[in-house]
């Protein structure tokens, strides 16, 4: 069976909740192009921008009670875009939990989760509005970009147990115990990582905040012991992954795991790359965005692979 087959069989709930983890990964996507382009407050009002619902165009189109000297075209609308996704994906997670309750009766797991999932962005909604009014407080930001990473881990969950009737992969029962422990290392290792990563961004808003002048490139200079602690456990995360795709290929596992194995192995890759190139490139945003948005992949990968696992049915 291919991934096109198993697209084909899904039903109405599942789609609907798949096209929500997509429209999740985008809205991450664009929140990490937000942080790097410097746009937090191109809306410096929330939920309007500058006193609209649909944000002006240029300096003459700004109502009278805000500075024109606040105003950027570009970071006000990047950051309007990234507003306008967050409604999407709240959206799409209203219809996941209305849809959900077709499920209630045979899966009431699936219904909890999607109440869970959808408390959890009107959670996420309010912190942004938090993120604008503390002006782009460090700490408020990492904690809403792992929300959203726990956001798009349940609703990773929630698609998992509504297909799980359908998920059938064959494990020798030796195998399973094996690629569970790799993948629960995996799960803590990348976690701890991503935190780390946050600390990093964190101690690189400080630098720039308080010490102005200094050139881009001798930011990370200034960070402390984080940064090398965070490029050092870079390398536990290639380890893991690289014997978690030997050891799956070794065994010749379900073409499900070999995809995710060979996945995950190529974004720590690129990680590892984006990391040097930020190092040694004076940060460039582009890398940034990069960067965080491929942590959000990285992170889904072993939990996914985790929930195919325990759904699979074992040889005897």
């Amino acid at each position: 069976m291919s991934w096109r087959s198993l697209f084909s069989q899904l039903d109405r709930f599942q789609k609907i909740v798949l096209a929500a983890i997509i429209i999740t990964l985008v809205l991450i996507f664009i929140g990490g192009l937000v942080r790097a382009s410097g746009a937090g407050l191109g809306c410096p009002d929330w939920p309007k921008c500058f006193g609209l619902w649909i944000p002006p165009t240029s300096v003459s189109d700004l109502p009278d009670t805000f500075d024109a000297s606040d105003f950027n075209v570009v970071k006000t609308w990047t950051e309007y875009v990234n507003r306008l996704f967050g409604v999407l994906t709240g959206f799409f997670i209203v219809l996941t939990f209305v849809f959900s309750f077709s499920r209630l009766k045979t899966q009431p797991l699936v219904t909890a989760g999607s109440f869970l999932v959808l408390v959890m962005v009107i959670f996420q909604g309010w912190l942004g509005g938090q993120v604008v009014q503390s002006g782009l407080e460090s700490w408020i930001i990492s904690v809403h970009m792992i929300t959203a990473l726990l956001i798009l881990n349940l609703l990773v969950w929630i698609y998992m147990q509504s297909v799980q009737r359908r998920v059938k992969l064959f494990i020798t029962g030796s195998l399973r115990r094996q690629l569970k422990v790799i993948l629960w290392m995996l799960l803590l290792v990348i976690l701890i990582q991503v935190i780390l990563g946050t600390q990093v961004r964190e101690a690189l808003e400080g630098v720039k905040r308080t010490m102005p002048l200094l050139e881009r490139g001798a930011w990370l200079e200034h960070t402390g012991l984080i940064d090398p602690v965070h490029r050092s456990f870079s390398w536990l995360v290639a380890g893991l992954a690289a014997y978690f795709f030997w050891l799956v290929k070794k065994r010749k596992c379900h073409f499900m795991i070999v995809h995710l194995s060979v996945l995950l192995l190529s974004i720590v890759v690129l990680q590892i790359i984006s990391g040097i190139g930020m190092a040694y490139a004076s940060i460039p945003p582009f890398l940034q965005v990069m960067h965080l948005w491929l942590s959000a992949i990285m992170i889904m990968i072993p939990f996914l692979a985790l929930l195919l696992i325990k759904e699979g049915h074992e040889k005897k």
